[in-house]
């Protein structure tokens, strides 16, 4: 699936991963490929991928058809 990680100071990573790992306002979720489409409070942390971990603010996390935006401070 696609991720994007966009902050106010531009796109932290924008590339193909497996899974992504955050934790937002109703615990820690988990999102792999075909997940179903949603939209999740993001809390400030990690964001945990296979390809790496990304510091990130409060924001919102959208998925929809394997793409999956990260929209945080």
């Amino acid at each position: 699936m696609n991720l994007q990680i966009i902050t106010p100071q531009g796109t932290k990573h924008s590339g193909e991963v497996s899974r992504v790992q955050f934790r937002s306002a109703m615990g820690l979720m988990e999102v792999l490929d075909n997940h179903a489409p949603m939209i999740a409070e993001l809390r400030a942390g990690m964001v945990v991928t296979d390809v790496g971990e990304f510091a990130c603010g409060n924001g919102v996390v959208k998925v929809n058809e394997n793409q999956v935006k990260v929209i945080c401070e």
